[in-house]
């Protein structure tokens, strides 16, 4: 018989998980930069969503197996605070710009778009974080070879006078992982890798 007592739920629930405790860093490509307030300045987000295909297989009498398929990641957005320097919005510029050039001239076609290499794409990380601060760690995602495919326009008007500016950006990666306890999981992560390349 179902406990239906508030007790009970209360229990099962604990105080609940917030949305609006969460942190979220970003590793760029060593050559861009460093992004040191991200965290601070990073308004909203979202944690992953995959989705996974179906396969189905005709079977006898009409009825279908049915079986997991191609899984895909969507593209994952941040909403951030723009600071009077636009540091974060430069560096995002920047990496655009060193995934693809923006410098063309008819002169010299090889400066249209850089060369893919492994050094162009970096890494997010979004943590739900407790009460006390402390992650949450099957809340807590990597997002893996990330890049910003779009910044999004920033709205200039005489009529808004009491914000900040903001603007999204979104971001394109190959998959996702999870379960971090904090940021060492990414040195953790990088050792394994290491070991198991070795």
């Amino acid at each position: 018989m179902a406990d239906f007592s508030i007790s009970a739920f209360r229990a099962a629930l604990g105080t609940g998980s917030k949305p609006n405790l969460f942190k979220v860093t970003v590793t760029p490509p060593s050559s861009i930069g460093k992004l040191t307030n991200f965290e601070y300045q990073c308004r909203s987000g979202a944690l992953p969503s995959s989705t996974m295909g179906t396969i189905e297989i005709p079977m006898n009498a009409g009825r279908r197996l049915k079986m997991g398929g191609d899984r895909t990641f969507t593209e994952w957005t941040s909403t951030v605070l723009n600071d009077e320097n636009y540091t974060i919005r430069t560096i995002m510029e920047q990496w655009q710009n060193a995934l693809v050039k923006t410098n063309f001239n008819a002169t010299s076609i090889g400066n249209r778009s850089a060369s893919v290499t492994t050094g162009l794409y970096g890494s997010v990380m979004i943590y739900q974080l407790k009460e006390d601060g402390s992650s949450v760690p099957n809340g807590s995602y990597r997002l893996v070879n990330c890049w910003p495919s779009d910044i999004s326009a920033i709205d200039l008007s005489y009529d808004t006078t009491d914000a900040v500016e903001d603007f999204t950006i979104t971001w394109t990666y190959d998959f996702f992982e999870n379960n971090f306890k904090d940021e060492t999981g990414i040195e953790k992560l990088a050792s394994v890798v290491a070991t198991t390349a070795s």
